[in-house]
């Protein structure tokens, strides 16, 4: 799969290692990592198993389809929640692999909070992305993870580059799309 994320050198105190962060750390919140045990230039990548069980990344030869991190990450907002959507008749084109999430201020997400998703998505999957802050201090966008790059679109170009790549527009209401935090298992 291709890599859609960046890996961070993490400390810990028994060392160091790569690792995909999801979320943070903290009173109401929920941090995640994923071991990277490829080379940090490796672009081309698959899910393999710990000798624990759990999963990591490593290395691959298959350009099929995507391993990404999608995030509602956004603005410190009283009462906003950032998410990422999927339109339903999409939701069999991703896998949520794993999730994190995080709040804003001391009151344990009571202000406000956001997940982040490791996902897998096949090419010409859509995505909605709702950063928390409220749409007037932090746009929504849609994600096209295309056969060779990842699209950031923006609600207006939107019906534009469903034309031009001769899709069915999605449904903008949130209410019509399938929130991502509903699709982990």
């Amino acid at each position: 799969m291709k890599r859609y994320f960046t890996p961070e050198k993490r400390k810990f105190e028994w060392g160091e290692m790569l690792v995909v962060v999801l979320g943070e750390r903290g009173r109401g919140r929920q941090e995640a990592y994923i071991p990277f045990h490829a080379p940090i230039d490796c672009n081309l990548v698959e899910l393999g198993t710990t000798g624990s069980g759990s999963i990591k990344i490593v290395p691959s030869q298959s350009s099929d389809g995507w391993l990404a991190v999608v995030s509602g990450s956004g603005t410190y907002t009283r009462g906003t929640y950032g998410t990422v959507y999927v339109p339903p008749q999409m939701t069999d084109k991703i896998k949520v692999i794993a999730s994190g999430y995080g709040a804003y201020g001391d009151a344990a997400g009571r202000i406000g909070m956001w997940y982040d998703f490791l996902i897998t998505a096949e090419d010409g999957t859509l995505l909605k992305v709702r950063p928390a802050g409220g749409p007037s201090k932090r746009a929504r966008y849609w994600l096209y993870f295309g056969e060779d790059k990842v699209y950031k679109i923006s609600i207006a170009e939107m019906p534009m580059f469903c034309d031009v790549k001769d899709i069915l527009p999605p449904p903008e209401d949130l209410d019509s799309l399938v929130d991502l935090k509903d699709l982990i298992r």
